[in-house]
């Protein structure tokens, strides 16, 4: 095992060392609060680029929140020690599709410049018909 190797898999426990070091295909981590999920991938993550080759911008990681995606890739960045010319996507569900959509949109005919309603947004787009058919 490598310095740099041994230096990734530092402070994790056996299923998190099979999960970093995991060659072949998807992975999903499934555990409760506090169990080091986000440990776990950032490792992943940093493993997989520094050890395994892969480009980062080859790697997708997807997270619950915004929060959660930015301090992966704070960490990912502080574990391989520089900061690379392309990064990991890591993101929540709702910011990698929206960014897939707005790249491909053209491809099924449709302007990359759209607007996505949250439910606040529905439901103000909602009264505001109502007002104008004179309903409620």
């Amino acid at each position: 095992m490598s310095n740099t190797e041994e230096s990734l898999l530092k402070g994790l426990n056996e299923p998190q060392r099979q999960t970093v070091t995991t060659r072949d295909g998807p992975i999903l981590v499934l555990a409760g609060a506090g169990s080091g999920k986000t440990k776990t991938l950032v490792h992943r993550l940093a493993y997989l680029i520094s050890q395994e080759q892969i480009p980062p911008e080859q790697i997708l990681a997807v997270t619950f929140t915004n929060q959660a995606a930015k301090e992966m890739r704070q960490r990912v960045q502080a574990l391989i020690g520089r900061v690379a010319k392309s990064q990991p996507t890591v993101g929540t569900f709702h910011s990698v599709s929206a960014r897939w959509l707005r790249h491909e949109a053209a491809a099924v005919g449709y302007p990359s410049h759209y607007s996505i309603y949250d439910e606040d947004d529905q439901l103000s787009l909602i009264k505001e018909a109502l007002k104008a058919q004179g309903i409620g």
